[in-house]
């Protein structure tokens, strides 16, 4: 199987996205509730908050801001920003102010087109988890991505089936399918490209159902979409001991036509797929 080529760039990246420093806490926003409502078919639509407005803004004050993130049951309802390379936004907030816990922000390989009517194969939108105390032990209330790791609760995962992307032209839909905890480098394929061959992407996608702590009920093929929200972990040390553990959100673009479901179909996984450090 050939890899495909990944600019060295990105190497060094997982070792900026954790780097130490003295503390540095913001306060959380709100908790983003999960809204839908069932048709007079019986079909269950969820309610994706208007967030048209607020893109807007963004856009107004950073033309690099692409798109805004919203995860319910979580705080994370916020811009994600794009630029040329995955390092200028590491310590800078939205208006590009320094700030140590950064932003949200897509990976400079995952184009977007047509103001993101279409995505890449895989956008690859990374945040920080800054841990409690820094660089020691996660903390699902901590700020930016430390967020995601309330999904380790399987009841919310369970009330959790989607993320919700907007861009300029288009409200996506991704239907979560894995919740892992991996190396920054996962092999036999590495999660954080933009585009795959299709041997490439089964794969990968195998693999991370392997290693994800709930099997979810979701197919997923080459012709699929994907959206991968990457932040850095303390399950296995401290940052200080290991540098190079992640937790992932993995979701499929959920397609025009499919149904849609108010609670994710999945089961804990008895045995996921432990990282090799």
């Amino acid at each position: 199987m050939t890899a495909i080529p990944r600019r060295l760039l990105a190497a060094a990246f997982g070792v900026l996205l954790l780097i130490e420093c003295a503390g540095c806490k913001k306060e959380q926003g709100e908790i983003l509730p999960p809204e839908g409502e069932y048709t007079s078919g019986g079909g269950y639509q969820p309610k994706v908050p208007d967030v048209s407005a607020q893109l807007e803004a963004a856009i107004a004050k950073n033309s690099d801001v692409v798109g805004w993130l919203q995860l319910p049951n979580t705080a994370i309802n916020e811009s994600v920003v794009q630029t040329t390379d995955n390092e200028y936004y590491l310590r800078r907030d939205v208006e590009k102010k320094y700030a140590y816990e950064g932003c949200y922000y897509l990976d400079y390989e995952s184009l977007l087109f047509d103001d993101g009517a279409d995505l890449a194969q895989n956008s690859i939108i990374y945040g920080h988890n800054l841990g409690d105390p820094m660089g020691v032990k996660d903390n699902p209330d901590g700020v930016k991505f430390a967020q995601l790791l309330k999904l380790d609760d399987i009841e919310i995962a369970k009330k959790t089936p989607y993320i919700y992307f907007t861009t300029p032209a288009e409200t996506h839909i991704f239907e979560i399918f894995a919740v892992v905890y991996c190396e920054s480098e996962t092999t036999p394929v590495p999660y954080h490209y933009a585009e795959y061959s299709d041997e490439q992407f089964d794969v990968l996608i195998a693999d991370m159902k392997a290693r994800s702590q709930y099997t979810y009920d979701v197919d997923v093929t080459p012709e699929d979409r994907i959206i991968t929200l990457s932040t850095c972990s303390y399950k296995y040390g401290t940052y200080s001991q290991n540098p190079n553990q992640r937790y992932i959100v993995l979701g499929r673009l959920v397609k025009p036509g499919e149904s849609y479901h108010e609670t994710a179909n999945l089961t804990a996984n008895a045995s996921p797929k432990a990282p090799q450090f």
